[in-house]
């Protein structure tokens, strides 16, 4: 259902703008009504031919359409963020994707932004967001978008999600997968988190978990703004730093920080954790692997990770894209960490090019196929 439409003109990078059709939408296919953001380019206004009487269009609201769109994309967030993983008001993936020609949703699974102002409150295990919130939006995507298939598009925890969904109850409806620093072994690679992980997944047998208590991470990116001068010192040496020191410009990192973090519960923090400590992407009560469904499923994978990232290190992002059985599979490292691997400094011209280049191609592909299926069936 979309709620509101207006035109906006928003930054991509630096100087760069464009104005966008922005929708905002509440999926209301499963339990709790999921929110989304969706942002079209506007398409080039006619121009009236030198000496004719025509009268140009004005801008507005009211007369302005969206350009046609290559694609559909839908963006999923990671542990304790929202849809501002994707955007800022200086610099936006978000923005670039639907500058570049898709039609894009940016989601805010329950219990976050949008989501959590439409009633969906309460986030408990990762199987909600698996089997409920992402499938709805997706259902709602197509519907909306009038596309058949859509690409997934993850950050962190949102990758993981993506690979379980590709892989199981919207196989169908995925065109492709593409992620950002999702950890499919955690701890790999960080010595740190190598021991800190199993120690954290090994506490829930005590039973000190037991009633899914919440993990205040806003009130820990209020204390990265105030104390940035800590936390983005390189000289520092903190263990789960979410970027790279000096990676990205002070501003950008306080209104991300100000503006994405969200508190979470305990129980979707050892699901990440659990991917290490038993090796495996599987549901909460072990019944259904959704790894092994996304690594027979042949679906187009680009898996990108950062050589600086501390929370999800190369070693630990790998593993999905070498047990992929994938026959259109690539993976991609840049000299990045977390956060800023998709809103960095350099991301704009290091990391998105290659997502374009790479989602351009896939869509021109599925555009293809689909008449062709349509005159088969």
């Amino acid at each position: 259902m979309i709620l509101q439409t207006e035109v906006v003109e928003q930054a991509v990078d630096g100087t760069w703008r464009e104005r966008f059709v922005k929708d905002v939408i509440a999926a209301r296919d499963g339990t709790y009504p999921i929110g989304m953001v969706r942002k079209r380019l506007v398409a080039p206004q006619p121009t009236a031919p030198a000496g004719s009487n025509v009268t140009p269009l004005r801008r507005n609201s009211a007369i302005e359409t969206a350009a046609p769109c290559r694609g559909a994309v839908l963006l999923i967030h990671g542990f304790g963020q929202n849809r501002y993983t994707w955007h800022t008001s200086r610099r936006s993936f978000s923005n670039f994707l639907a500058a570049v020609g898709f039609d894009v949703f940016n989601l805010d699974l329950r219990g976050r932004g949008r989501s959590r102002r439409f009633g969906a409150l309460n986030d408990t295990i990762m199987d909600d967001y698996i089997r409920e919130d992402v499938p709805a939006a997706i259902r709602t995507v197509l519907r909306i978008s009038g596309k058949s298939q859509l690409f997934l598009v993850g950050h962190s925890m949102g990758g993981i999600i993506s690979y379980a969904v590709a892989g199981s109850s919207m196989r169908e409806e995925v065109a492709g997968v593409v992620t950002f620093g999702s950890p499919y072994r955690f701890g790999l690679g960080s010595r740190f988190l190598a021991i800190a992980g199993p120690l954290l997944y090994g506490a829930r047998l005590t039973g000190i978990f037991d009633g899914n208590p919440p993990i205040p991470i806003r009130l820990i990116g209020r204390h990265m703004v105030k104390r940035s001068w800590l936390w983005d010192n390189p000289l520092v040496p903190i263990p789960m730093r979410p970027w790279h020191p000096k990676s990205m410009e002070p501003e950008i990192l306080a209104e991300n920080l100000a503006a994405a973090f969200e508190h979470t519960r305990i129980a979707i923090a050892l699901g990440l954790v659990g991917l290490g400590s038993e090796s495996a992407l599987k549901s909460h009560d072990g019944l259904t692997d959704y790894g092994l469904a996304f690594e027979l499923a042949d679906k187009p994978l680009l898996v990108i990770a950062g050589s600086r990232d501390a929370l999800a290190p190369p070693a630990s992002v790998r593993p999905v894209y070498e047990s992929s059985r994938s026959t259109d599979k690539t993976f991609r490292e840049f000299p990045l960490g977390h956060i800023d691997l998709v809103l960095g400094r350099s991301a704009p011209n290091l990391v998105w090019p290659l997502v374009r280049t790479w989602l351009h191609a896939r869509a021109e592909r599925v555009r293809q196929v689909t008449p062709q299926a349509a005159a088969q069936g």
